[in-house]
């Protein structure tokens, strides 16, 4: 029996007799090997890009917390307002002497020229024209409707400032106030539904206390009872307030960063504080406690001296104590909101969710001549969700 044929495409063993390859069908004796292909001269091929296995928008630029807790937010807030002091400082220093402009003007045009006193009890006179009652509102509603549109939009630019320089992203503030004029009705409408609710819920007891207090006077046997009832609805209704307060607290961040609308920032701020309301409320009132104290030590000695003064003065001093405390505390809020939501959107909990799931990339083509690697061994599988948190 004469020795086999090796194959010279495959190497599989053939019988003397055979004239195609009995594996992969190469014409025994015909074959002849290609002559290797040499690579042109010149830089060596640029590597393809790296593997990305999530959606843009995930993971965030800074690592999943570890807590969420009074102290977190509380030490972001500062850490976040030292960073970047000089912006916040200019743009609520601005703010404030807007808004206290505002005012003074409002307030000599109300009480400057209104007659007041006659001499009656002895209040002396003055000699000073009155205004008319409907000048008066129009005034006030001028005042309040331009107040709150530079409100809305300097909280939505500050707001979405302080999450992106909290996570560490680059962030101007003009990009900052352009984003804040795009969402400003958003601010304003969900500042507009959570200011008629908790007036609604705070203007009911004193209501009643008001008709009890007029019962009382006229002699009617109702008063105590109508004061009573006043004071326990002031109470229950009052804590409601504060519990929805803190509950739609997040609404700035979730409007500005998930361009939410004003009932979907609310609905999204209800849902982000379940849970972490103890929290949040104990770090807002810290941060209004430190608020009050600073702003009565800032407006407090200015307001002697304004009082000294004539009416000129104390406008003028009146205009630069509310830029002074607005530049100095007026943002402290705002960013305490931001930084609770960073924390609270990226802490993985059972009431906001896990991480997202795993989601590959698209697909990217390498370059011509690049090098391939070949499939994965059997042993090794292709991962099957994200890396794990710190």
């Amino acid at each position: 029996m004469s020795a086999s044929i090796a194959c010279p495409a495959c190497g599989t063993a053939n019988a003397a007799t055979n004239t195609f390859c009995v594996n992969c069908g190469t014409r025994l004796g015909a074959f002849v090997p290609a002559a290797p292909v040499v690579p042109p001269a010149g830089p060596p091929a640029a590597a393809p890009p790296p593997y990305v296995p999530y959606p843009t928008p995930y993971p965030y630029y800074a690592p999943f917390p570890r807590r969420a807790s009074f102290g977190d937010m509380l030490s972001g807030l500062f850490d976040v307002w030292t960073k970047n002091f000089l912006p916040f400082f200019v743009v609520y220093l601005a703010l404030g002497a807007a808004t206290g402009a505002l005012l003074a003007v409002v307030s000599y045009a109300i009480f400057g020229t209104v007659s007041l006193g006659g001499g009656f009890l002895g209040v002396p006179a003055t000699t000073l024209p009155t205004v008319g009652f409907g000048l008066i509102l129009l005034s006030l509603a001028a005042t309040f409707i331009i107040s709150a549109i530079l409100t809305s939009i300097v909280t939505g630019a500050m707001t979405e400032y302080a999450v992106r320089r909290y996570r560490g992203e680059p962030m101007t503030v003009e990009r900052a106030f352009r984003r804040g004029f795009e969402r400003f009705l958003s601010i304003l409408g969900a500042n507009v539904l959570i200011g008629l609710l908790v007036f609604g819920l705070v203007t009911l007891p004193f209501v009643l206390i008001f008709v009890g207090l007029a019962a009382g006077l006229s002699g009617a046997s109702s008063a105590v009872a109508l004061l009573c009832g006043g004071l326990i609805l002031f109470v229950v209704l009052g804590l409601l307030a504060l519990f929805l307060y803190i509950s739609f607290a997040l609404y700035p961040p979730a409007i500005m960063m998930e361009n939410a609308s004003a009932v979907g920032g609310l609905s999204r701020s209800w849902q982000m504080t379940r849970g972490h309301r103890w929290s949040l409320f104990a770090a807002i009132l810290v941060t209004g406690i430190l608020v009050s104290v600073i702003s009565i030590a800032i407006s407090f000695p200015l307001s002697l001296i304004g009082y000294v003064g004539g009416p000129i003065v104390a406008g003028f001093v009146s205009v630069v104590s509310s830029a002074l405390v607005s530049a100095f505390v007026g943002s402290w809020i705002v960013i305490l909101v931001a930084v609770a939501y960073d924390l609270l959107v990226r802490h993985p909990t059972p009431y906001f969710g896990a991480a997202p799931p795993y989601m590959p990339g698209p697909a990217v083509a390498p370059p011509p001549g690049a090098a391939q690697a070949g499939p994965p061994p059997p042993s090794v599988s292709p991962p099957s969700g994200p890396p794990p948190g710190p």
